[in-house]
């Protein structure tokens, strides 16, 4: 199975990085999703992610007023990319650990495809192991 793969089931959502806190949450509500791209301010800025536990980790904890902090200041950047579509998933999955994350963005040049999260690796490992299972029955 390759990144392609896992990848389509992913919707993409970017926030602007002049967003603030509560804007990423509504947005995250909105579209059912527990992160965002946060886009680049220009071409040599590095795009940025915020997950819904940098809300609650790094806002909500220490009491910050969402509608008032900046996305940017709870974003991770640089951002963990990948762009070769053809790679089996377990490079990708090599590539989260060596980074120490549990979400890769994945773009096509530069269209943003959306997010693989590892929770996607063990349904397609899950998917083959079934369809492995089946053709042996």
């Amino acid at each position: 199975m390759e990144l392609r793969d896992i990848v389509s089931g992913s919707k993409p959502v970017k926030i602007q990085p002049s967003a603030t806190a509560s804007d990423a949450l509504v947005s995250m509500m909105e579209n059912k999703i527990d992160y965002l791209l946060i886009d680049r301010t220009g071409p040599n800025d590095a795009y940025g992610i915020i997950t819904r536990w940098d809300l609650v980790a790094e806002a909500i904890a220490y009491g910050k007023e969402l509608a008032s902090t900046p996305v940017l200041d709870l974003a991770r950047k640089p951002l963990v990319v990948m762009n070769n579509l053809d790679l089996d998933i377990r490079w990708v999955a090599k590539k989260m650990r060596n980074e120490g994350v549990s979400r890769i963005a994945v773009f096509d040049k530069d269209a943003f495809l959306g997010f693989v999260s590892d929770v996607d690796i063990l349904r397609a490992v899950v998917s083959k192991t079934r369809t492995a299972k089946g053709a042996e029955q």
